[in-house]
Parts: structure tokens; C-alpha cells; sequence
């Protein structure tokens, strides 16, 4: 599923958890990538106190954790570090999900997230990839 900025919800979740839940889905991946327009307008939005119009807003307070670990991480692209904090976070977040963490303890779900490079072409996985890989 897309979303902006790797943003989720019950809707989201849900269609997240249905293969897991139902036919034995062994891995999800949540993907970011360099350059997320969204990750970008609600990074500027949160610095500036400037919400985003309409339910762009949802968007910009669902990442608002992944801008301030970005803030407090510093260096020389609070975007790129929001983006990827953000992925790592949402991986996280789905790992510990009521349902899915029983099957990622058990080991018949990986929840792995990753960031894809535009420039490269490559995908760098962040956290969760499955045993053996």
C-alpha cells in the first residue's frame, strides 16, 4: 500500500495485517525513498507551524515523531534522516502491532523496513529483514 510518507492508520494497518492474519504473508516492507515529496512538505510544514491544507495535515502529525528524532539526529538533510526514521519507526510500530507481533515472534513474520535510493536505483534495508538475508 502507498502512502504518503509511510503514514498509517487503522485502514492502512488492517490491509497491512490481512495477508499475515489470513494466508501466511512472511514478510512486509515498509519502503521509503529519497526524495518523499510528502516527508519533505510535512518536514517544512512542522518547522514552520505552517499546517498543510485539507487532510494533508493527517500526514505531517502522523510523522511528526520521525521530524523530531531528524531534528535531534541533526546533519546535513533533516529530510532524507525524517524519511528514513520515518520507515524504521512505521516497521517498528507494525512489529509490535497487537496481532502481527505474535507472528514476528514466532518467527513466521518479518517486518522489514527499507529505503530506496532514486539516484541508485538500490534499496538499503534499515531494520527487520528476515533471518538468512
Amino acid at each position: 500500500m502507498r502512502t504518503g510518507g509511510e503514514a498509517v492508520g487503522p485502514v492502512v494497518t488492517g490491509s497491512v495485517e490481512y495477508g499475515p492474519m489470513t494466508s501466511g504473508t512472511p514478510i512486509v516492507m515498509v519502503l521509503g525513498h529519497q526524495r518523499c515529496g510528502a516527508v519533505e512538505a510535512a518536514y517544512k510544514s512542522i518547522r514552520d507551524g505552517n499546517p498543510l491544507p485539507g487532510n494533508l495535515e493527517a500526514i505531517a502529525r502522523a510523522l511528526r515523531p520521525a521530524y523530531e528524532h531528524a531534528v535531534r539526529q541533526g546533519g546535513s538533510d533533516p529530510v532524507e534522516t525524517m524519511a528514513r526514521a520515518q520507515v524504521e519507526l512505521t516497521a517498528a510500530d507494525l512489529r509490535s502491532n497487537r496481532d502481527l507481533a505474535p507472528l514476528v515472534a514466532k518467527g513466521a513474520l518479518a517486518v522489514a523496513g527499507a529505503y530506496y535510493s532514486l539516484d541508485t536505483g538500490k534499496v538499503e534495508v534499515l531494520a527487520g529483514a528476515p533471518s538468512g538475508s
